[in-house]
């Protein structure tokens, strides 16, 4: 039995409402000045309360309703730590809007260590309790996406060291530094927390699987999921080559092969769930899917170096992969589990609108920004009325969230499926 706990996820969502209305503001700041809008705050603020309102958030609440029984799922230190990080979240967001980063800033990312410390250890104990010694394909996944969870705040803690003993904020290991938290939130975090609730979905359906074959996808995703990380060392000392093949060749490769080992066990996966699905949950998924292996691929083209350049000096790119991973992959599924497992109705005519306006939204800005992108690479410059454009479909977005939140509203504080 899956649940969900709908409080909780419409704060969540709220949380993400108010991420894409500063994106849209951000957006708005290069057509016409805004005098209160000090971009570089914004844009920090923007980030911190995507990662740890939105995405952080719903996962929490997905978790804890996917792998724990309703008597663990009902346990006080849940509840708690759920609002202490919230309360958490607002402080931060607030701090960062009018201070930016700062040593006050890291303190308190430095107590989401605290609290997600808890989380975690929490999930896996009462995990322990309720699986046994049985080994389970989704339980695995998500051991994975805790350690890299935990593993990117490395970068955050490291930063007070550096500035203290280097004085050097925007240095070369400031950069790695914070690199290397977004990456391994990014690569690993996101991307095995949706893993681990796709395997429990397949669980919770009865589907069988070739356990043997995604137990070799999950080590050879994990294994790149490290390797990539020198991508970045060889943005940080570009002359070194060695790098960017062992990112690229090397990471982006294995990971290429780990999906070829299952692409006709996921082809078949996708068969057997259909009948459980409603077509936007069955949409949405595929659309999560293909923009991963778009991901993928894009990781192994940039091991050309002149590629690998070209995608850290035009910033077009680099948004575009960011959104990519965060948006059209991490995002879209969310929404599809919170859609099927939520009972949001969205078969009901009309009833969907928000999911397709968000959806044709995120898509439209992405290929608006790889196009723009394109046209720097070839020297053309920018096309008339970029910033109008781009700020018109962003805007889309938040009005997409503002109609599933509506949607959402509408339902009891637990919605329960079986089926």
């Amino acid at each position: 039995m899956i649940r969900i706990n709908n409080n909780w996820i419409r704060i969540a969502l709220l949380n993400f409402l108010v991420v894409a209305t500063l994106g849209t503001f951000l957006r708005f700041a290069f057509i016409k000045e805004l005098f209160f809008l000090d971009y570089l705050h914004f844009q920090t603020a923007h980030w911190h309360l995507a990662i740890f309102g939105w995405i952080y958030q719903a996962m929490y609440v997905f978790i804890i309703g996917a792998f724990l029984s309703p008597e663990q799922q009902a346990q006080k230190k849940y509840h708690t730590l759920f609002w202490l990080n919230q309360t958490l979240i607002i402080i931060v967001f607030l701090t960062l809007i009018t201070k930016g980063y700062s040593f006050f800033s890291v303190d308190e990312d430095i107590c989401f260590v605290v609290l997600i410390g808890g989380f975690v250890f929490s999930i896996l104990k009462d995990l322990k309790i309720s699986s046994g010694s049985k080994s389970i394909i989704s339980s695995e996944f998500l051991k994975i996406a805790f350690f890299f969870l935990l593993l990117s705040f490395i970068g955050i803690i490291s930063i007070i060291p550096i500035e203290l003993l280097f004085s050097a904020k925007r240095s070369i290991l400031y950069y790695l530094s914070s690199q290397f938290f977004l990456h391994f939130q990014y690569n690993g975090w996101f991307i095995f927390g949706i893993f681990s609730l796709f395997f429990k979905m397949i669980e919770n359906f009865g589907i069988e699987i070739n356990t043997e074959k995604f137990r070799q996808f999950k080590w050879l995703s994990f294994s790149a999921a490290l390797i990539t990380y020198f991508l970045n060392i060889f943005w940080g000392y570009p002359g070194h080559l060695v790098f960017l093949w062992i990112a690229s060749l090397g990471g982006g490769i294995i990971q290429l092969s780990a999906l070829l080992i299952i692409r006709k066990d996921v082809s078949k996966i996708f068969g057997e769930l259909k009948p459980h699905l409603n077509s936007v949950t069955a949409a949405l998924m595929k659309f999560s899917y293909i923009s991963f292996c778009i991901k993928l691929t894009l990781q192994v083209i940039i091991a050309y170096p002149d590629l690998a350049s070209v995608a850290l000096t035009i910033r077009n790119y680099t948004i575009a992969y960011f959104h990519l991973v965060f948006l059209c992959i991490a995002s879209v599924f969310l929404f599809a589990w919170n859609v099927q497992f939520n009972k949001l109705k969205l078969i009901q005519k009309n009833s969907h609108t928000g999911i397709y306006v968000f959806s044709l939204s995120i898509l439209s800005v992405e290929l608006l920004l790889f196009l723009q992108g394109t046209l720097l690479w070839m020297g053309v410059g920018f096309m008339t009325f970029y910033y109008e454009s781009i700020f018109l479909l962003t805007l889309a977005i938040p009005i997409g969230i503002v109609l599933i939140l509506f949607k959402n509203m509408k339902h009891s504080n637990f919605d329960n499926i079986n089926k």
